[in-house]
């Protein structure tokens, strides 16, 4: 068995989580700028919130869809109860790491933090979620 035919669902998991996180970051620079206008540094957390929201929405579709092929209410439940279980986790070990342990740039941090997780996601999704 190949190595594609075998990792296929991990692999279009990895485009589907590629995709969301571009569609999540330049909705997250789109509606920091509109609101920033009004809001300031609050703008940061509308905006965070509105992003994740919408690319959230799209990776559940195409996850359910294309990836994992199965949809359920339950499924969507699940879904977004670990997206929320994401967002705190790792916006609270990149505020911590970056605190307590290592001064440096949040984004490297993050994005350590972020790669971890999206290991986690994946056997979760299609251990719990996508069941």
């Amino acid at each position: 068995m190949s190595f594609l035919r075998k990792n296929k669902t991990f692999i279009k998991y990895i485009f589907s989580a590629g995709s969301s996180f571009v569609l999540d970051l330049g909705l997250f620079t789109l509606f920091n700028y509109v609101f920033g206008i009004f809001l300031g540094y609050e703008s940061i957390i509308v905006a965070t919130i509105i992003a994740r929201i919408l690319s959230s929405l799209y990776n559940f579709m195409i996850n359910s869809k294309y990836v994992f092929k199965q949809y359920s209410k339950g499924m969507f439940i699940k879904y977004y109860i670990l997206v929320v279980i994401q967002m705190l986790v790792s916006s609270l070990l990149v505020y911590f790491i970056n605190k307590y342990l290592i001064d440096t740039f949040a984004v490297i941090i993050k994005l350590v933090v972020d790669i971890i997780l999206f290991i986690m996601n994946y056997f979760i999704q299609k251990g719990v979620v996508f069941k």
